[in-house]
């Protein structure tokens, strides 16, 4: 059982590592797909931080003195790639309800 709640925790990444893949490849098309990879790419680290300090506090391979500064780093910049992505998104909205210029309707 616990070889598939692990694989059931990665799998968390996939949605992430896929907004970053979509994002990056329309990098030249979009003024807003820098930051919705960059929001990406945060929330890519922060998960795959959260995962392996996880199994290395579970091992104990790593000591619990310090983890909270590092846990707590890592939630900020979690946060920091939530609120680009969340930017991100209303920037591709509103740019989507915006009409062209020289557009006749």
């Amino acid at each position: 059982m616990g070889s598939i709640a692990e694989l059931v925790a990665w799998m968390h990444l996939v949605p992430s590592v896929a907004g970053l893949v979509v994002s990056a490849a329309h990098l030249g098309r979009s003024r807003w797909a820098a930051l919705l990879t960059a929001g990406f790419a945060a929330e890519v680290l922060v998960q795959a931080f959260y995962r392996v300090a996880t199994l290395a506090l579970g091992s104990g391979a790593m000591r619990s003195s310090g983890t909270a500064a590092a846990f707590t780093l890592a939630s900020l910049v979690g946060i920091v790639g939530a609120v680009a992505i969340v930017i991100g998104v209303a920037g591709l909205l509103k740019d989507a309800r915006a009409p062209e210029r020289g557009r006749t309707a």
